[in-house]
This record gives C-alpha cells, sequence and structure tokens, in this order.
C-alpha cells in the first residue's frame, strides 16, 4: 500500500473526508512502529487500518472501508484478520466519534470497551470522541 492509496480511500471513505493529509500517511509509512494492513478486491484497495505498535499495545489511528462497502462487516473482518497478527494480551486502542454509532457498534463486537471521553477531540465538525480499549484475543460478539 502507498500513501496516495490509503490518503484516496480515507477521502472516499470517511464522510469529512481524509483526517489526514497525504503527507502524514508517507511519514506515519516511514515510521518503524506503523503496523498496516489492506483488504483488496479484484485489484483495488477498499479498506485499511492502520496503527502504532509498541511494547505490546497497539494504537489505531485509521481504519476506512469505501462508502460503496460499508455495511457489510468488511471492517469486522478486516480487524479480525489483522488482530491474528498480535500476540495475546495485546491491548489495542482507539478513539471513535461519539456520533459513530456503526463504528461503535463495530468495536462493541469486538469486544472494545469505552473507558473514558475526550471532549471536542475532532474536528470538521467539533466532536467528542470515545476512547476505547481492547485487550486481544478478540471474542466477536453475535
Amino acid at each position: 500500500m502507498t500513501a496516495e492509496q490509503l490518503y484516496q480511500l480515507a477521502e472516499a471513505a470517511y464522510p469529512a473526508g481524509s483526517p489526514w493529509r497525504l503527507k502524514t500517511f508517507q511519514q506515519d509509512l516511514e515510521n518503524e512502529y506503523s503496523h498496516y494492513v489492506g483488504m483488496v478486491d479484484h485489484d483495488q484497495l477498499i479498506g485499511f487500518a492502520g496503527g502504532i505498535y509498541l511494547d505490546d499495545v497497539l494504537d489505531i489511528s485509521n481504519v476506512a472501508i469505501l462508502k460503496e462497502r460499508q455495511g457489510k462487516h468488511l471492517g469486522e473482518i478486516l480487524l479480525c484478520a489483522w488482530f491474528n497478527e498480535f500476540f495475546d494480551g495485546t491491548k489495542v486502542l482507539l478513539e471513535v466519534r461519539a456520533s459513530n454509532q456503526a463504528a461503535q457498534q463495530l468495536y462493541q463486537r469486538l469486544g472494545f470497551k469505552t473507558y473514558r471521553q475526550r471532549k471536542a477531540y475532532y474536528n470538521y465538525p467539533v466532536e467528542d470522541a470515545d476512547l476505547m480499549m481492547l485487550e486481544l484475543p478478540i471474542q466477536v460478539k453475535e
């Protein structure tokens, strides 16, 4: 995956466009602690997840599925496959917009729990973030 591919997918996937600029993706891919996984269909990148893995903690920075592919459990499939690459006991952290019910339901199915809220964390529009945590391995809830 290239920074350009990640940026374009994020631009198409998020309602307000990519939360990161192209340069941010470029810098992140150069970081030795960054870890990305992609989902490809017919040679097209349709989803990705990325984060920083350090000292048995995975801090997820981005999860994106193309808008026309959302709602088909692809995010769940992508994350479950990605989490299998990490050791049991790894703590997985993320933040999600308080209004993003679809993402929160996905994370809750995977076993994430909200442990705190950050006020006015997001811009465009300004919104609170729910901070969520999970310890691997996951046990998907129906």
